[in-house]
């Protein structure tokens, strides 16, 4: 795979990361449980990262990581070390 096609495809889920976040946004910080307000939860801690892929910036996947811990009361000590995993390729 070329690195061009490589970048497209980062740029296009940083991008549906982004959209996640403004199409969810009223449900940020709703502690109801509900699937929409933990989606929005989650691409909020991410939209900052997606934010630096769009613009051509790097970001660090342990701050990415980081921003989710925030939400383990939510998803769970065993969710977010499975997210760890998958996206430091240790899985």
């Amino acid at each position: 795979m070329s690195k061009s096609s490589i970048d497209l495809e980062k740029r296009m889920l940083a991008l549906a990361v982004f959209e996640l976040r403004s199409m969810l946004s009223s449900y940020i910080g709703v502690a109801d449980g509900s699937p929409a307000a933990v989606a929005a939860d989650f691409a909020y801690a991410l939209h900052n990262c997606a934010l630096a892929s769009l613009e051509g910036k790097s970001f660090s996947v342990d701050e990415a990581l980081s921003a989710l811990e925030r939400l383990e009361p939510t998803l769970g000590r065993r969710y977010l070390d499975h997210i760890r995993k998958v996206a430091l390729d240790e899985a």
